[in-house]
């Protein structure tokens, strides 16, 4: 079992599953998956409310307490009014993350699982002396539900090839990697080396510069491809939630290309 299997098992998230009720028996087989894995994914069917207002109060309250909207696409959500207007409030929130699955596709109950597991896996790179800010950042995204792995400072070069090579791969497939990128960073030859690798194989990067960083043409064509981050020094822990919100549409948006792709 690998770095973010065990995360899933012990932490999992929560997860909005917007649906229409004619989906159920497929709806149910997700959401009893989804738990299974370890997440706490939430249905709504209110048979024993009437006043139509009083439910959408209930709904968006949900929505608000959630930081992963999961649309279950289908003819029958599409026609729904729920569905519609749990669509339309978490789009006009701009702070929720959006996962749409296929109900019509024959695999639709492992990609649900696939495309949260994935959407949620975080590996973050740092130098020994960035170790303060990358576990502030490791800390709010674990708010969000997110699935962060952050090795020790106080592993060698040899310990971490062994322990986090891995799950460095899995995240630059699966999730992203996440690479802080500081003056210190520019000098440590092991950080050098996770961003090598996860740029030589076309993974999901999203660097982040802190502060006035001297970029060596070597990080500078390794960063080419991609949508740089900033952080100021010493960010606040407001400036690093805004960061965040941010790139996680940028992951999902990553995650979908490499799919199309």
């Amino acid at each position: 079992m690998g770095t973010f299997d065990r995360m899933i098992k012990y932490k999992g998230g929560y997860l909005f599953l917007s649906h229409s009720h004619a989906d159920i028996e497929k709806v149910r087989e997700i959401r009893n998956n989804l738990e299974k894995t370890g997440f706490e994914p939430l249905c709504f069917y209110l048979k024993c409310l009437n006043d139509d207002s009083e439910i959408e109060e209930l709904i968006k309250r949900e929505i608000d307490s959630r930081e992963w909207f999961v649309f279950l696409d289908s003819e029958n959500a599409r026609n729904s009014k729920w569905v519609t207007m749990e669509r339309e409030y978490i789009e006009r929130t701009n702070c929720k993350k959006i996962i749409s699955v296929d109900l019509d596709d024959p695999d639709a109950v492992q990609k649900a699982i696939l495309s949260v597991t994935n959407n949620l896996k975080v590996y973050i790179s740092y130098t020994h002396s960035d170790y303060d800010l990358a576990h502030k950042i490791a800390t709010k995204l674990e708010e969000k539900d997110y699935l962060v792995a952050i090795f020790p400072d106080c592993m060698s070069s040899g310990d971490w090839w062994m322990e986090s090579r891995d799950t460095l791969k899995e995240a630059s497939h699966d999730g992203c990697v996440l690479s802080l990128i500081t003056p210190e960073a520019l000098k440590d030859p092991v950080q050098v080396q996770e961003l090598t690798l996860t740029d030589r194989d076309k993974g999901n990067l999203i660097p982040v510069i802190v502060g006035n960083v001297e970029l060596s043409d070597r990080f500078r064509y390794h960063l080419l491809p991609y949508n740089i981050y900033h952080l100021p020094d010493n960010p606040t822990d407001d400036e690093i939630e805004d960061m965040i919100n941010e790139i996680s549409n940028a992951i999902i948006e990553n995650n979908r290309k490499q799919k199309r792709g």
